[in-house]
């Protein structure tokens, strides 16, 4: 478990992880499944400019973990890039510490295929980045 304090809240937070998939559930081929996000960046640091998302996975936990395990993987490792998303469309807003964020919210689509999984950013109802990942 990680705690870190967040200066823009000014309070303690604990990542957890959020499952897409889990154990038992069928997968549907070409049926995409959103994985959701949001950053805050400070304005006074310039442009957003990426977020990264870890996507882990656990073949072997009887219950979804919460916290990464020893029993979890990496999958993937995604870095949205939002060098490509008009700064006068992003919203922003004043948090407790007093300074002003630019706020980009979206979702990351994963679309399961037999040997592959093809990852989208949807930020600002556009869809941007395609990865796509293939096991050996």
């Amino acid at each position: 478990m990680r705690r870190f304090w967040c200066a823009k809240d000014q309070f303690y937070r604990v990542n957890a992880l959020s499952w897409f998939i889990k154990k038992g559930e069928a997968v549907e081929e070409s049926k995409p499944h959103e994985i959701p996000f949001v950053a805050h960046f400070l304005v006074s640091a310039g442009q957003p400019t990426s977020v990264k998302l870890q996507v882990y996975c656990d073949e072997h936990s009887a219950i979804a973990p919460v916290h990464k395990n020893q029993n979890g993987r990496d999958l993937v490792a995604l870095e949205a890039n939002f060098a490509q998303l008009p700064r006068a469309g992003i919203p922003t807003e004043r948090c407790n510490d007093g300074n002003m964020y630019y706020v980009v919210s979206g979702c990351v689509e994963a679309t399961h295929y037999s040997a592959s999984t093809k990852y989208v950013l949807m930020c600002q109802g556009k869809r941007y980045d395609t990865v796509t990942a293939e096991y050996v």
